[in-house]
């Protein structure tokens, strides 16, 4: 992790490469080693920082797979999407803006109205991640 790197937007490369998880296959150069402070983490551990921060993970050595979980749109009400829509569930709070349709928690596992919802915001945030570009990531 590059410590301090979230206080000033980086410019990032779009390299749709083979391996990269993000979506783009985002890549900031000339990060400067003698910056970088590892963050190791044991089974069981998870790390959690601003999501400008610049950030990566080397080669999974281990013989088990390396689980991401990301929460993608951790937005307060009063900030609209203008790049596309995306639905949200409230947390707490009033939503005094009503800029996002508001959805709520699964019924149950699997539940066929829910995976359609999934599937539809699924496709709204593909369309906010890939806005502008020729290109889609094969995630």
């Amino acid at each position: 992790m590059w410590p301090k790197s979230h206080i000033e937007i980086k410019d990032h490369d779009e390299k749709f490469n083979e391996g990269n998880l993000l979506t783009r296959g985002q890549t900031v150069n000339d990060v400067p080693d003698d910056e970088v402070k590892s963050v190791e983490l044991v089974a069981g551990q998870m790390s959690l920082h601003h999501p400008r921060i610049v950030h990566g993970s080397g080669i999974n050595k281990s013989n088990d797979r390396r689980i991401g979980f990301v929460i993608q749109s951790y937005i307060g009400t009063n900030v609209k999407q203008v790049l596309g829509k995306n639905s949200v569930q409230i947390a707490r709070g009033i939503d005094e803006f009503n800029y996002h349709e508001i959805i709520q928690r699964p019924k149950s596992l699997m539940n066929k109205e829910d995976l359609l919802i999934k599937k539809r915001e699924n496709q709204n945030l593909q369309d906010i991640f890939y806005k502008g570009s020729d290109k889609k990531g094969n995630y």
